[in-house]
């Protein structure tokens, strides 16, 4: 009799978070649908087309804007650009390019957050912290291109020959947030500061990156 009862009370919590989840994807429905118009009219004037898959570009919108929408801030949207004599060179250095913008990013994050936080602080003490700044980002950078996880590519063929690749990436939250961790852990002996506040700049390090678009 405990058992069915159990079972009645796991149907009933089962159908109402199915319901809660339809009626959020149904919320969420018309954001993903603009998302998908916006950037379609926004290719095909550029002239850009998909690259290395076989569905269409509206069909690699919907499902890249969906996983945007469904997993909220758990998730980050990284986008890397590079030119070059052919589709595979381009696209590999646009790979190299979304993990430089999301170092870039941030390593910018946590040198605006000791500057503000910690002026008293650090003062006097920039140089150091400047090599700290340098070889965290390096870090990142190696640390996160482990964790990016390719959603979607498009090309554009320019007129002098080169082809221009824009790669769209997306990385969890929580990947993203031991691939700076690590990367923090790595780079804070390049300066004698970085050592001596760790816990503090720890706790900025901790906090979401997202690149600019």
């Amino acid at each position: 009799m405990m058992k069915k009862l159990v079972m009645m009370l796991m149907a009933v919590c089962m159908t109402l978070t199915a319901a809660q989840a339809q009626e959020l994807s149904k919320a969420q429905a018309k954001a993903v649908k603009k998302e998908v118009s916006k950037k379609l009219k926004e290719f095909k004037k550029a002239g850009y087309e998909i690259f290395g898959s076989s569905r269409t570009l509206e069909a690699v919108l919907t499902k890249h804007y969906t996983t945007l929408e469904a997993e909220g801030e758990n998730v980050t949207e990284i986008v890397g650009f590079s030119t070059a004599r052919s589709a595979n060179l381009a696209a590999t250095a646009a790979q190299n390019s979304a993990a430089n913008r999301y170092a870039t990013t941030a390593g910018q994050l946590v040198k605006g957050r000791v500057l503000s936080d910690m002026a008293s602080d650090v003062a006097n003490q920039e140089a150091e912290f400047d090599k700290f700044y340098a070889a965290y980002e390096g870090k990142v950078q190696q640390e996160i291109r482990g964790e990016l996880r390719p959603s979607f590519s498009v090309k554009l063929n320019n007129p002098d020959g080169t082809i221009s690749v824009q790669a769209f990436y997306l990385v969890n939250e929580s990947a993203a947030s031991r691939a700076r961790i690590k990367a923090f852990e790595l780079s804070k002996n390049e300066s004698a500061a970085a050592q001596k506040y760790a816990q503090k700049v720890s706790d900025f390090v901790n906090e979401r990156v997202v690149p600019a678009e």
